[in-house]
Parts: C-alpha cells; structure tokens; sequence
C-alpha cells in the first residue's frame, strides 16, 4: 500500500531506518560511476538526501516524483541542510521530466510495486540514462515474510522483474544483497544500446 502524501513519519519511522540502513544503500552507490542520479519516486528524500550530502559538491541529484506535499517537504530539508545540488521535479505525466540520456544513474527504491504501466515506466528509463548507465532497482521480496512494508500479494516476484528489465532492453541484471525482505537488481543500459523495444 503506498504512503499517504502526509504520512511522512511512515517513511523515517524507526524500522524503516532500521531495516533499510541508508550506509549500505551508499556502500552500493559508491561502487557505480555517475555524476548525475535520478531519484524516481524520491518522496521526502530517504535516498536522495544521504546521497546529496555524501557528494555534497562532487555529484548531482534529480529528484523526481508525483506528490506535491512530498516534494515541498523534501525542498524544505534540501534547504534546511543547505544543499545545492538536489534538483526537484515534478512528474505530471508518464513521461520522466528529465532529458535523454540526462543522467548515468537511476534509482528506484521501494517503488516499483505501486507503479502501474510498469514497461512504459521502464522505457522512460532506459531513456534518461546514458548509455553503459546504472539503473538500481530496490523493492519488497514476496518470498519474505515481513511485518512491515506492503502486502504479499502487492509485492512482485524478483523474476518477472528481472523479465521485464531484460524486455525494456536492460542488460547485465544482477541481485545484490542489500536489505533483509528487499531484492535489489541492478540493470545496465548497453554501450551499443538500440531504441528500447
């Protein structure tokens, strides 16, 4: 079940924090090359604010999403920590609100359940991405049982996400462990890469 647009205590609730330590999600980060992030779905910036303080003048991050309380609470703890390179944008359509091939690296985390028009979805972002660019996608494991996050039967299995990857023309998909309950896929865009299908 998605998080209310005001329900932002759900999103840094301790167990939240405590199962998905953002540390690790860096020690992952750390390992691509990018300059420039997408942070889809970037609600109040549990991803993006470690990422932009961690690369306070080094890198860049776009933060995109569709809720209007959550990107004018986000924008209020960018300024409040006086970060400047978080650019925040609005999605109002399927289309990402960023250019082709725009960044070197796209992250999604805990998202992609709740997305409908899911190849479309990831169309848009094989083309924001460079080529030989990085797309990490975080979400819930149906084959774990867990108290916390959305239901099993919202939950969707790491195979037929790793298909519809591989059909949006994705390769090089890998699971790396990341969070307990989580699957984490990381997708490349090919060097020599072809329109998406």
């Amino acid at each position: 079940m998605a998080v209310g647009a005001r329900d932002f205590h759900k999103l840094e609730s301790p167990e939240r924090k405590a199962l998905q330590d953002t540390k690790v999600f860096l020690g992952l980060v750390r390992s691509f090359r990018w300059r420039t992030c997408a942070d889809l779905g970037c609600g109040i910036g549990f991803y993006t604010l470690p990422m932009a303080q961690e690369w306070r003048t080094s890198r860049q991050i776009i933060a995109v999403d569709r809720s209007t309380p959550m990107l004018e609470e986000l924008d209020k703890r960018v300024e409040y920590l006086g970060l400047t390179n978080v650019h925040i944008r609005q999605s109002v359509s399927d289309r990402i609100p960023i250019e082709d091939t725009g960044v070197q690296f796209v992250n999604l985390g805990n998202v992609y359940h709740e997305i409908k028009g899911r190849l479309n979805f990831l169309k848009e972002v094989y083309r924001i991405l460079k080529p030989g660019g990085f797309f990490l996608l975080i979400d819930w494991d149906p084959e774990e049982d867990m108290d916390i996050g959305p239901s099993a039967k919202e939950r969707i299995p790491m195979g037929q996400v790793v298909q519809d990857l591989e059909f949006a023309g994705f390769d090089s998909v890998k699971n790396v462990f990341v969070y307990i309950g989580h699957y984490a896929l990381v997708a490349r865009k090919p060097l020599d890469h072809a329109t998406a299908p």
